[in-house]
């Protein structure tokens, strides 16, 4: 407001000058509720136990908060100013970081896998997530992480598992397969080859389930023994004699070594002493060290069995007791008063 003069100088009236400042009020409004927007999510990413962070695309970090502090181990002081790709070890599984800079520039984002490393030397796998801006003429990267370290290593877990469940499983039914063959050979009627397959998918299984319990490190020597031989005690435990000392037969040795020791008791149960109420079978062995590797030798011998001349068919099973266990030495001599089967194998320490 201004007062209005007259040509000869004197006051007659008042100029009143109206500016519209409505845009402008608006813009300093909506400027101050951006700051005050603004500071509430720099404070909201602060205290984020999400680790957020953000970076020049052309220089260092410029801002970092609690979450990263946690998750890498540096504190604020310590990451600001520094390239990310140096403080962090950054990398692109499967890929580069200058292609992910490519796309980051073509497409203003980029979501991915990094492998990066913690100050106390932890790698980490993260899924990141980095947004391009320009900013005052800077380019600018708001990267969010989250830790998937754990959850990579449980499937990779999982696929060693998958892979190792598999490779047991077609070792497993390639055994059946030659169970079945073994037993098809040698049984002379469909009854007699039931009976028999059936038992033997048992002496597998008893295995197996020892294995199992010992998370396939191996199976207990004398605990295969018993599980193999209990159901041909008839309820009295003294027909069995099992002595030796603790040793642990590898994974691979496990199973045959269940289905000889079947073999042996089915026999034994038909035609040898477990046939006789007072026949016994006793199974000892002993273990010798010799040039960095244990030598097993086993004896199977059974009293009070039937005489010979009414021993099994000549050949019946024994190419199974014979073969079975790769390495193995077996002997088979029939005693008068029953057989004596002894398997020799050498172990590695």
């Amino acid at each position: 407001m201004r007062p209005y003069r007259t040509a000869d100088d004197r006051i007659d009236g008042v100029v009143i000058t109206f500016v519209d400042i409505t845009e402008r009020r608006r813009t300093e409004d909506a400027l101050r509720d951006s700051e005050h927007q603004l500071r509430q999510q720099k404070r909201l990413v602060e205290m984020s136990r999400e680790p957020i962070y953000i970076w020049d695309f052309d220089g260092g970090i410029i801002d970092w908060n609690r979450g990263c502090e946690e998750l890498y181990g540096y504190s604020r002081q310590e990451a600001v100013g520094r390239r990310k790709e140096h403080l962090l070890n950054t990398a692109v599984p499967g890929s580069s970081l200058e292609e992910m800079n490519e796309h980051l520039i073509a497409h203003g984002h980029w979501f991915g896998e990094l492998s990066q490393r913690a100050k106390d030397g932890r790698m980490l796998i993260v899924e990141a997530r980095l947004d391009l801006e320009n900013v005052d003429g800077r380019r600018l990267v708001l990267e969010s992480t989250r830790d998937i370290t754990q959850r990579k290593t449980l499937q990779e877990s999982q696929q060693l598992l998958l892979g190792e469940l598999t490779h047991r499983v077609k070792n497993t039914l390639a055994v059946v397969q030659s169970i079945a063959h073994q037993t098809e050979i040698t049984s002379r009627s469909p009854a007699e080859f039931v009976e028999r397959f059936t038992g033997r998918l048992a002496a597998l299984a008893n295995a197996h389930a020892l294995l199992v319990q010992s998370e396939w490190q191996g199976a207990d020597l004398r605990a295969l023994t018993r599980v193999q031989l209990r159901p041909y005690a008839s309820g009295n435990a003294k027909r069995l004699q099992i002595e030796g000392p603790a040793i642990l037969l590898p994974s691979e040795l496990a199973t045959p070594f269940a289905l000889v020791l079947h073999e042996l008791a089915t026999n034994a149960a038909k035609y040898g002493a477990l046939a006789e109420q007072a026949g016994t079978v006793s199974v000892r062995w002993d273990v010798s060290k010799n040039n960095g590797q244990r030598d097993l030798r086993l004896v199977w011998h059974e009293r009070g069995g039937p005489s010979p001349a009414k021993a099994p068919p000549a050949g019946l099973d024994s190419d199974l007791i014979d073969h079975a266990i790769p390495g193995a030495r077996v002997q088979r001599e029939l005693h008068e008063d029953g057989l004596v089967c002894t398997i020799e194998l050498s172990l590695l320490e």
